[in-house]
């Protein structure tokens, strides 16, 4: 059975919105990103707050939220390592 060209644009269409590809980048979460922060600022604007940092706020010591996240984070030695795995994939490719 065929389809009528006007019945496959359609379906080519839903295809590729179902499919989300979207090239560089991501226009749906940089919609929502931007979206969000606006948000944000205006919240903190119509409170009166100041959304500037200040270097007197600054600390040395990290939050607790940054020593897990930098639990989880590579070291120098693994980005070598991968450098060097990739290195010999591809030489014996």
């Amino acid at each position: 059975m065929f389809l009528a060209v006007s019945d496959r644009w359609d379906t080519i269409q839903e295809m590729i919105v179902a499919n989300k590809v979207q090239g560089e980048g991501d226009y749906e979460a940089a919609r929502r990103y931007n979206e969000e922060t606006r948000t944000f600022v205006k919240g903190k604007e119509k409170a009166g707050e100041s959304i500037k940092g200040s270097a007197d706020q600054a600390v040395d010591k990290l939050t607790p939220a940054e020593e897990t996240a930098l639990k989880h984070a590579k070291s120098g030695g693994q980005d070598k390592r991968d450098a060097d795995l990739l290195r010999k994939l591809e030489k014996d490719r």
